[in-house]
């Protein structure tokens, strides 16, 4: 090799301008496995025309936008308009406005907006279902231990009146 002192600007035109790299002063790389860190407040959304199957972990909110066929485990769920999700879900709170089906256990509040169709064994702490808005399937209400579980046919429930007569047995 050649050990002539390229200082200029110039690119070297071969390898052997090139000078050599010091060793002694090179940093030493950290032989310890990066470990991601879970960002507090962690959020993804699944973008219209996107299809997403899988687990989803370590997010805190999901927003559903496109077509989601998964397990989740989470504090926030999201179904926007147009938005599909299958599969299980436990969240503490979800909002759905597109369509929802499969397994979803809510314990806080379960809100269904008037364009949300929820179908399949649904759970919550607290429902609320805007007037055009649809569930189908096992309801149960789960409070303090105490459980109030009606089934819904093929007919769906469509506002808060036939929500409320749905889960308190009349």
């Amino acid at each position: 090799m050649n050990d002539v002192d390229q200082t200029s600007a110039t690119p070297a035109r071969s390898l052997d301008e090139v000078p050599p790299a010091p060793t002694a002063s090179a940093p030493r790389r950290n032989t310890e496995p990066n470990r991601p860190t879970r960002s507090v407040g962690a959020r993804m959304t699944v973008g219209p025309g996107i299809k997403l199957k899988g687990e989803v972990s370590d997010c805190d909110t999901l927003v559903v936008e496109g077509t989601v066929e998964a397990t989740l485990v989470s504090e926030v769920l999201e179904v926007a308009e147009g938005g599909t999700y299958k599969g299980t879900a436990t969240v503490t709170d979800a909002e759905i406005h597109g369509q929802f089906e499969g397994e979803l256990t809510v314990t806080g509040v379960l809100q269904i907006r008037s364009t949300g169709h929820v179908t399949g064994t649904i759970k919550y702490g607290r429902i609320e279902v805007e007037s055009g808005g649809e569930i189908a399937g096992t309801v149960t209400r789960e409070e303090s231990g105490i459980q109030a579980t009606k089934t819904l046919g093929n007919r769906p429930i469509t506002g808060p009146r036939e929500a409320a007569r749905a889960t308190s047995g009349a």
